[in-house]
């Protein structure tokens, strides 16, 4: 498996992540220095604390292996050529999508079928020790991207599809990673943790809900509890901790609970929402696919080139937003810009951070700071447009647009 860069507009193509330094790298106040804090999680309490990853060094081999227990004896681990655990399938939402302009020409149903392809969603396999997320659509990563993590370890292994390589993610680069294709280190923050009640139902499984608090979020959690699930759901904990810049150490998910739902709702503005749309008990998840490192894996140090940006809805989907063309209105003016399209619609990002366009609701394309990506196929008309952050954590108002056009974040 692998990490793999792709080129604007393809999937499959060469990706990248950006060398330069990211503005969130330096976003956050001054907070703890990436160590684990006083407060474990109830997993880590039967041994050793889990060793931090470092992104300049590689990894030996691993072994996943599950636990056994005989009537009567103590807990021995056991070499398998497949373990047991859960195949979770998870969204996440950052929130109402402004809605698109009006117009008898605006094809709903189209835009709609839009926004469930780009829909973010996750698949993910856990066993007693190991965790293994692969993204799928909507993210700015490339599809088929996997994040592996092993209870013994705090960070992450970064495979991209298509490259025979691996590369280490330290706790507190998930925000830079997921947000802006980087692996900056964030600093982390104390993290306060407080039980709230129980959560009702998901998925037909009785929750407990904790509210967990950092500098940069205030999460709510709904827990739920899955027979033999080992510590394969702190790891989940663990990752939706570090995108709200809290230890990996902090005591959230017990041994045997899942996280089903958290919403992190950011100190700056917006929420992120995580949920998992279903669970299934297995007892055939490869250990080659739960390996970290995976077997034939080379480690990596250097991030792969920068890319500019990428269309995230394919031509066909973008032009069937509109059922006929329509007046425009007037064009806005691009100052040193050159001319404008002859069709379409241009969007620049000329601010410091990767941002996201949304078109009438739904992420079409993802720019780079200095990047632009061309909308060719817009049928000719009014849309709206919204840029947003990945996580959801800044974004500007909607504007009106014309195609052919162009619109830059930073000009009002």
């Amino acid at each position: 498996m692998a990490l793999a860069a792709f080129a604007p507009g393809c999937r499959g193509a060469a990706d990248a992540l950006d060398p330069t330094p990211s503005p969130q790298a330096s976003a956050e106040p001054t907070p703890l220095a990436n160590v684990p804090a006083a407060t474990t999680s109830v997993a880590d309490d039967a041994g050793p604390p889990p060793v931090s990853l470092r992104s300049d060094r590689p990894l030996p081999p691993d072994s996943p292996h599950e636990t056994s227990r005989e009537q009567g004896t103590k807990e021995i681990a056991r070499d398998a050529k497949e373990l047991a655990g859960y195949a979770l399938q998870a969204v996440l939402r950052t929130g109402e999508s402004p809605a698109a302009a009006k117009g008898p020409e605006t094809n709903l149903s189209a835009i709609e079928a839009a926004k469930r392809k780009t829909e973010t969603r996750i698949s993910i396999e856990a066993s007693q020790t190991r965790a293994r997320f692969v993204l799928s659509s909507g993210f700015v990563l490339p599809q088929g991207t996997e994040l592996r993590e092993r209870a013994d370890r705090y960070g992450y292994l970064v495979l991209w599809p298509g490259e025979d390589v691996y590369r280490v993610a330290e706790s507190g680069s998930l925000r830079a990673l997921l947000g802006e294709r980087r692996l900056d280190v964030a600093p982390l923050s104390q993290a306060t943790v407080s039980p709230v009640a129980e959560g009702g139902r998901r998925l037909n499984v009785h929750t407990r809900r904790l509210e967990v608090s950092t500098r940069a979020a205030r999460a709510s959690f709904e827990l739920a509890t899955f027979r033999e699930a080992g510590e394969g759901g702190v790891l989940i904990c663990r990752l939706l901790l570090d995108l709200m810049n809290a230890p990996p150490s902090t005591g959230v998910c017990a041994a045997d609970e899942v996280p089903l739902r958290a919403e992190l709702r950011w100190t700056t503005k917006g929420a992120l929402t995580f949920e998992v749309t279903s669970i299934v008990r297995r007892t055939d998840l490869s250990v080659q696919d739960l390996a970290a490192p995976p077997a034939q894996g080379v480690f990596e140090t250097r991030p792969p080139a920068a890319m500019d940006g990428e269309i995230m809805v394919s031509k066909a989907d973008l032009g069937a937003f509109r059922t006929a063309p329509a007046d425009p209105g007037p064009m806005a003016s691009r100052d040193a810009q050159g001319p404008p399209p002859e069709s379409g619609l241009e969007v620049v990002n000329s601010s410091d951070e990767l941002r996201v366009a949304w078109l009438d609701g739904v992420p079409v394309a993802w720019v780079a700071p200095g990047g632009r990506q061309w909308l060719s196929s817009l049928v000719r008309g009014r849309y709206v447009l919204q840029w947003r952050t990945f996580l959801g954590d800044a974004w500007e108002p909607p504007r009106n647009v014309g195609a052919p056009g162009w619109f830059d974040v930073n000009v009002p």
